[in-house]
């Protein structure tokens, strides 16, 4: 009677392959990330102070068009400008001394009622730079919701204007009815991961006002 021998399979060994990431393997991986993850970190960072410094420069142009916007409407009411003094009244026959001078400009205006009638009185409206915060404060009359000036002559000291303002000069001519101004400000980001104040580019824009008109801009 014939055996028949059945020839057994070799059995196979399981390779290195499936034991799994060995502790060797681990330690490089980290090893790796540890290079890279700074890497990318930075310049995530990097593009999120781009984009933020960006939004904060567009925010300056925007401030200062809102300021040369409320000269422009301040100067249309103004009969005199000056700077270290207030301006003479505006109608006395004296002749008025108007001198250049940093971080102050003043103006004469007539008071009118809410028929645009003159009240007969005169009131300063002062803008100067406080030059320890960087602001452009206003001091003047208040200015109504409508966006007259109080005729009552209502005071309003030192509200702000501007943040930022690190140059604020006046040159008014000789007779006082135009005046040069010229405002240098930085962006400011509250946002002190990002920026802090000053991060971006100084922007310095030059005004040229006149009494009972509006200003021409370079």
């Amino acid at each position: 009677m014939t055996r028949r021998i059945l020839s057994a399979k070799p059995r196979q060994h399981q390779g290195s392959a499936s034991a799994g990431v060995t502790l060797v393997e681990l330690l490089v991986a980290l090893a790796i990330s540890a290079l890279f993850v700074p890497l990318i970190w930075s310049s995530i960072r990097g593009s999120i102070q781009f984009f933020e410094a960006t939004l904060w420069q567009v925010q300056l142009e925007r401030d200062l068009n809102r300021v040369s916007t409320l000269l422009d409407a301040e100067a249309t009411d103004a009969c005199l400008f000056s700077t270290t003094t207030a301006p003479a009244n505006c109608a006395s026959a004296t002749a008025p001394v108007c001198t250049a001078a940093e971080n102050d400009l003043r103006m004469r205006v007539t008071l009118l009622d809410i028929n645009s009638v003159s009240t007969g009185a005169d009131a300063v409206i002062r803008y100067t730079r406080n030059t320890a915060t960087n602001e452009l404060l206003r001091s003047g009359p208040t200015i109504l919701n409508n966006g007259r000036l109080d005729p009552s002559n209502t005071p309003a000291t030192n509200q702000l204007v501007m943040r930022g303002v690190t140059g604020f000069t006046v040159t008014p001519s000789n007779d006082c009815n135009t005046a040069t101004v010229v405002i240098t400000a930085r962006p400011i980001s509250p946002n002190t991961f990002t920026a802090t104040q000053g991060f971006g580019t100084p922007v310095t824009r030059t005004l040229g006002l006149r009494t009972g008109s509006r200003p021409f801009i370079d």
